[in-house]
C-alpha cells in the first residue's frame, strides 16, 4: 500500500483559529451566563462540538489523502465529502495544470482535485505519486 497525506496549511490555520474562538466563546459563556437555564448548556455543548471539529480539521476529512492498495486508488480530498475509490485499470488519462489535477476514466467520468491552494512542492508530489503508482 503506497499512500500521499498533504495538508493544505491555509485552511488548517483558518480552521483552528475558528477553534480557538469557539473554545474562547465557551470560557465567556461560562463566566458570564446564567448556569441554572437550559439555553446555557445547550450553548456550551454546542460551541464545544464546533470547536472540537474546527481543532480537529472537521475529524480528519481536511486532510488530503491519496491511497493506492490492490490496483485501486482511494482519495480523500477536502473538496469531496466522501471518500472517491477508483479502479486503476478503469484510468484513462491523468491532465495537471496550475489548478487542478484531472483523471479521466474510460467512462468519460472526470474527477477533478483542486490543487491551487497547495503549495508548488505539494502539487508535484501530487502529480509524481499518480505517476508513480498509475503509470500516466
Amino acid at each position: 500500500m503506497k499512500q500521499l497525506v498533504l495538508r493544505n496549511s491555509l485552511y488548517e490555520k483558518v480552521y483552528r483559529s475558528l477553534g480557538i474562538v469557539c473554545i474562547v466563546m465557551v470560557i465567556v459563556i461560562i463566566l458570564t451566563g446564567n448556569r441554572t437555564e437550559w439555553p446555557f448548556w445547550v450553548q456550551i455543548f454546542a460551541l464545544l462540538l464546533l470547536g472540537l471539529a474546527f481543532l480537529s480539521l472537521n475529524f480528519g476529512t481536511l486532510v488530503n489523502r491519496l491511497t493506492v492498495d490492490k490496483g485501486m486508488l482511494t482519495i480523500r480530498w477536502y473538496t469531496k465529502p466522501m471518500r472517491i475509490t477508483i479502479p486503476i485499470h478503469e484510468i484513462d488519462e491523468i491532465l495537471a495544470d496550475e489548478n487542478f489535477v484531472r483523471i479521466v476514466m474510460k467512462t468519460g467520468n472526470t474527477y477533478r482535485l483542486p490543487t491551487g491552494m497547495l503549495e508548488f512542492d505539494e502539487k508535484r508530489a501530487v502529480r509524481k505519486f499518480l505517476k508513480e503508482t498509475t503509470g500516466f
